[in-house]
């Protein structure tokens, strides 16, 4: 009876099975934090290879780009001074999101950059 209560349920099937290891989880939270963490990710060998970390580290650095090609779109002196605070807010949380995600070893599609990235993923 006590087997039955601490059995965890199924990870619903993406189709991408989730982090190796917990390095690949470190790997995927480096990337959020820093471009080049995820650029590591994508080239360092026994990582390179796995989808989920494929996947958030190409998710990373897509957000990365966004968020430079925002700011110095955003750097024009009227539009920047009403955007500019809420794209970095939106940037921030975004990457707040997939460093949560990362960590627990999920499968996360990010709004609006994962469209753009996932030719890559």
């Amino acid at each position: 009876m006590s087997d039955e209560v601490n059995q965890v349920p199924p990870a619903p099937d993406t189709g991408i099975p989730g982090p190796e290891s917990d390095t690949s989880k470190i790997l995927a939270v480096l990337g959020y934090l820093t471009g080049i963490a995820a650029i590591i990710a994508l080239l360092i060998e026994p990582y390179k290879d796995e989808k989920w970390l494929r996947l958030h580290a190409v998710q990373a650095l897509g957000l990365a780009v966004a968020a430079i090609v925002a700011q110095v779109v955003l750097s024009i002196p009227v539009i920047g001074w009403v955007a500019g605070p809420l794209v970095s807010l939106a940037v921030l949380v975004l990457a707040i999101i997939g460093i949560v995600k990362a960590w627990q070893g999920e499968y996360y599609q990010m709004p609006v950059i994962y469209d753009l990235v996932k030719q890559f993923v």
